[in-house]
């Protein structure tokens, strides 16, 4: 573990409150009964005061600055995790994915799992603005459309009256193209 963050302990309600939500988010996927939380880290309040600024200074500028949302990064597979914890994300951090080139980021953490180094989940706040929905595949976008501040990919599942089932929901991923537009919250030691 990296000193300069803070560990949260088990117990501590701030690690029961995250653990829940985790662990009825995995519930909700079929092939995932049980998974063990070992351990949750923050940044130390210092630095999370500098990331924030930036951070709402960057939401600010959003077309709907409250439009936020805490979300599972799925990336940091090349051992970058601790990194972003301590530093927040950099421009270096957007990949090129079925989307585009940005930052992905979900509401699943076992989606997050698949795009993570294993063992370990990053939470982060997200500006999403106002996103685009977006089924076509560009792997050369490197900005929202004109009018948005983020997309949200992926095949929606619409039954006959208009509404998403929420399986298929777990399934979207939102994709931001600054690096500015996320804070890392929490990193997310697992075992499952």
């Amino acid at each position: 573990h990296h000193t300069d963050n803070v560990v949260i302990m088990i117990g501590e309600e701030e690690f029961i409150d995250l653990e829940d939500e985790i662990r009825s988010a995995i519930c909700a996927v079929p092939s995932y009964k049980s998974i063990r939380i070992t351990s949750i880290e923050k940044q130390n309040t210092e630095k999370q005061a500098v990331l924030q600024n930036v951070y709402k200074a960057r939401c600010n500028a959003l077309r709907d600055p409250n439009m936020t949302m805490k979300l599972y990064y799925c990336g940091g597979k090349g051992g970058t995790l601790h990194r972003v914890l301590k530093e927040g994300f950099q421009p270096k951090d957007m990949v090129v994915g079925d989307f585009g080139v940005g930052m992905y980021f979900t509401q699943n953490p076992v989606r997050a799992m698949q795009y993570s180094e294993p063992g370990l989940l990053l939470q982060c706040d997200v500006g999403i603005g106002m996103a685009e929905s977006v089924l076509k595949m560009d792997q050369t976008r490197n900005r929202p459309p004109v009018g948005f501040d983020s997309i949200l990919t992926g095949e929606r599942d619409v039954d006959h009256i208009g509404i998403y089932s929420h399986q298929r929901h777990n399934e979207l991923q939102y994709l931001v193209f600054d690096s500015k537009q996320a804070i890392p919250l929490y990193l997310i030691y697992f075992t499952v």
